[in-house]
């Protein structure tokens, strides 16, 4: 450690411009630049950030500094993500573990928000965000470096993260390097990298710093700066005591690539802001100009603005006017369906724009008052151990006003029967709100994606291989016979539209279609026979749009990510007259060991059928052999001709199947990365169309075939009152069991030949063997293509536990264990004082 007394010492030297020279602290030359070209940026360890008031502490410290950009070390904020607080966003990335360790974090004021591009969380150590500016765009690196208690080999890890997020930068672009790095580079020049004022003696991790920077041909740029000491220590030892014994050190870094280092006219720590950290923010100056951004604003609507009877009126009026405007007659019903998704963006944006009503914070003047105060006496630590303490006192008193607040709100929404707005209260209370979670992308050979660019191209390279199948012309249908649509159809399929429910691109709701008077119903219903009776669907009906879910917490690459499809409401309208025809159609063609998407049945069917099955088979002791199999992406991988061919063999309407086989043979879909950035269109070749009402009917028919075909001939199974089961399915979610190893084994290599016929293919490493007895079975192996199946005791179907035991306490265990845990989130609001 580096020991040494403060002073005021001061010294000027030639600028950082001058080749090899250190530079001059240059306040006195401040009024020679434009102030609007002139930004603060910083580097602060707060410790922590996962206590109440700690955040909003930061922010009031860059307000007080007039900072704009503030990096943050050990952010211990779960997860990564950005939420807005008090003018200004913060971006996060932290652990997936659950634990509150690590993490890092940018805050930047609202001015800045518009120019950000890009932010890329890659681990809980580094983060990216790259911001539009001008003459060129800014790229800001925050790290938070492993302590002296973790190896050389994690610290050059990180390091070699950090590189290989460099190397994918542009080398003209302003690339700045900042934060914690547990290192010391000591005082004393080293090449053109380290200045001659750095603080202390170097120590092994100093020398991995300097070796990083060296290679990077970064600056680190608070060593350039000859000052006072005091504007050089970024961390204070709990040994250092203020009087005898001062332990202070350099350890907190900014850097910028060589060629920017003129940007920066002043880096230094500012030892009197307070976080209740033992680390001093570092805060540069640099020149920057933002540019000007021209991006459309996305106007936001409420839709339950509805549920007043005025505006209701109001738009009823006006949708019925329009729709009664529309002439079907010699017109493309394109026209006319652009016409209505007009009218319907129209009335939105001048009856439901959404009020931007700012939420009420917590924070008050009082306690904002208390932290200034406290950060006066940061030297006298008898005053301000005590000015915290009353600090954290009114912090506690006003979260509770808080809660007591929303309770109150909720208690008044429940007198209004709003349960709408009630849920929303409650989950804002227990925090168990869907944050949108923003995460890292892997490519195929494992390298980080940093440009949008190629973070687009990724994702359209991974749809086309997900859906590209060797597809045929569309498939030529003889018979074209199919009843009109009758305008009864349309309002009872109207009446069973689901509120709430997101709208696909062209922007209609389905509670706007339920506004729709008599008159507008028949009209739309003659855009529908129109439809139905050509087989020409509208191109826009045609496109999808894909929004992106993780399927896991860290989720890297594109197949650790779920497809959703926003498909338009009109035409959920039209497909779902269609499936009020054909369901019964399909339905009894389907066998009763299938439970999923079935009239009537659900999972608990299932299970319960399961159970009893089983249960029976042990009270007789007759072993069980069962198969939990598993197909990948079953849903996806639907050969287009095969289910036509299924469909043709079921007696359906020829117009109905014209509709479906030119909805397949016509599909393209986007991906939606956010409100502006989408992809290409992409082909969709095989896989049933997500989000449509007819998908389960389809998918459960292609599946009964495959079974039909697998276990037409033979006798395997469990024999039960004369008849023989071998199966048990809720949609892909399949369990095929027998009564020997070999009956097993049978099924399984009948079921998978046939299934690959049909394009599906079992995913052996999660396809799981069991066996079900009161005696111990060993030496029993399961195969399924020459590859043994992983036999287990105990499997979770369908989100409940069986054991070879058939011990249910660890479902009860499991079930107890939730409660608990849902009970926990709710304990905020079970202890509040003014629920009645």
């Amino acid at each position: 450690m580096a020991m040494f007394r403060l002073n005021n010492y001061s010294g000027v030297n030639s600028p950082l411009g001058s080749p090899g020279g250190e530079v001059l602290n240059r306040n006195v030359t401040h009024n020679k630049i434009k102030t609007k070209q002139l930004k603060r940026i910083c580097t602060w360890n707060v410790k922590t950030m996962a206590r109440t008031g700690k955040i909003q502490c930061a922010i009031k410290e860059m307000e007080r500094m007039n900072i704009s950009i503030m990096g943050i070390s050990e952010m211990r904020w779960p997860d990564a993500s950005y939420c807005d607080i008090e003018r200004h966003r913060v971006y996060f990335s932290g652990s997936t573990n659950g634990k509150l360790e690590y993490g890092v974090g940018i805050i930047v004021h609202k001015d800045i928000v518009k120019h950000v591009s890009n932010f890329v969380p890659v681990n809980d150590r580094i983060m990216l965000l790259q911001i539009n500016s001008s003459p060129v765009n800014t790229n800001i690196i925050q790290a938070y470096a492993p302590t002296t208690d973790h190896s050389d080999e994690e610290v050059q890890l990180m390091y070699d993260q950090i590189q290989n997020i460099l190397k994918k930068l542009p080398k003209h672009e302003l690339n700045i390097v900042m934060g914690d790095f547990n290192a010391k580079v000591g005082k004393g020049r080293d090449g053109t990298h380290i200045g001659s004022h750095g603080l202390g003696e170097r120590n092994d991790r100093g020398d991995i710093l300097s070796t990083f920077a060296a290679e990077n041909n970064l600056i680190i740029l608070n060593t350039f700066f000859q000052l006072p000491n005091r504007r050089l220590y970024t961390w204070t030892s709990p040994r250092d005591n203020g009087r005898d014994i001062w332990i202070r050190n350099q350890i907190d870094y900014i850097m910028v690539n060589q060629r920017y280092r003129n940007s920066f006219t002043s880096v230094k720590t500012y030892p009197g802001a307070d976080i209740k950290s033992d680390h001093n923010p570092l805060v540069g100056e640099y020149r920057i100009k933002f540019k000007k951004i021209l991006k459309k604003d996305t106007p936001r609507h409420n839709i339950r603005l509805l549920k007043s009877r005025l505006v209701k009126n109001q738009v009823s009026k006006a949708l019925n006017d329009k729709c009664r405007q529309l002439k079907i007659e010699g017109k493309n019903t394109e026209d006319a369906i652009q016409e209505l998704n007009a009218e319907v963006e129209n009335l939105k944006n001048t009856h439901l724009k959404q009020q931007n009503n700012k939420d009420k914070s917590w924070m008050t003047e009082e306690i904002k008052h208390l932290m200034e105060e406290r950060r006066i006496h940061k030297n006298n630590q008898p005053i301000y151990r005590e000015i915290d303490r009353e600090l954290q006192r009114k912090i506690r008193e006003a979260k509770q006003k808080e809660i007591d607040e929303k309770c109150r709100d909720i208690e008044i929404l429940q007198e209004r029967y709003d349960e709408f707005n009630v849920h929303k209260k409650v989950r804002e209370i227990t925090g168990r709100f869907k944050k949108k979670v923003v995460g890292k992308l892997l490519n195929d050979k494992g390298e980080l994606l940093v440009d949008k660019d190629d973070i687009k191209n990724n994702w359209k390279s991974y749809i086309e291989n997900l859906f590209l199948d060797e597809r045929g012309n569309p498939p030529i249908l003889e018979v074209e016979s199919g009843p009109n649509i009758l305008p009864e159809e349309v309002t009872a399929a109207i009446k069973a539209l689901r509120d709430g429910k997101v709208p696909g691109p062209d922007g209609i709701q389905a509670e706007f279609l339920k506004l729709l008077d008599e008159k507008s119903i028949k009209i739309l219903c003659n855009i529908f026979n129109e439809i139905y009776n050509s087989g020409n669907i509208p191109k826009e009906w045609l496109v999808s749009e894909f929004i992106m879910l993780p399927k896991k917490q860290g989720a890297k690459t594109c197949g650790e990510y779920r497809t959703i499809s926003l498909m338009s409401h009109l035409l959920k309208l039209f497909l779902k007259i269609i499936h009020r025809r054909i369901f019964k159609l399909c339905e009894e063609r389907v066998a009763n060991t299938q439970f999923g998407f079935m009239k009537g049945v659900g999972t608990r069917d299932a299970l319960f059928s399961l159970q009893v099955l089983f249960q029976r088979c042990r009270d007789v002791n007759c072993d069980i052999y069962a198969c939990f199999v598993d197909y990948q992406k079953a849903f996806d991988r639907i050969r287009h001709e095969k289910m036509i061919e299924i469909l043709k063999t079921i007696g359906m309407d020829g117009k109905d199947l014209r509709i479906i086989r030119n909805l397949y043979w016509n599909q393209t879909a986007t991906i939606k990365l956010s409100n502006e950035d989408k992809t290409e269109e992409v082909n969709i070749l095989r896989g049933v169309r997500q989000g449509c009402i007819i998908s389960p009917l389809l998918f459960n028919l292609y599946s009964e075939e495959i079974f039909k075909e697998a276990l037409y001939e033979g006798d395997e199974g469990i024999l039960l009152n004369g008849e023989r089961l071998n199966n048990i399915r809720y949609a892909d979610d399949t369990v095929i069991f027998a009564d020997s190893l070999e009956g097993l084994q049978s099924l399984i290599t009948k079921v998978n030949t046939v299934s690959e016929n049909y394009g599906l293919q079992m995913n052996i490493a999660k396809t799981k063997f069991m066996i079900i007895s009161k005696t111990l079975i060993a030496n029993c192996q399961l195969l399924i293509k020459d590859t043994p199946v992983e036999r287990v005791s105990k499997f979770i179907y369908l989100g409940t536990v069986i054991n070879d035991q058939w011990d249910h306490s660890q479902e009860i265990k499991c079930r107890i264990e939730k409660a608990r845990d849902a009970f926990i989130k709710m304990s905020k609001l079970f202890k509040s004082h003014n629920l009645n």
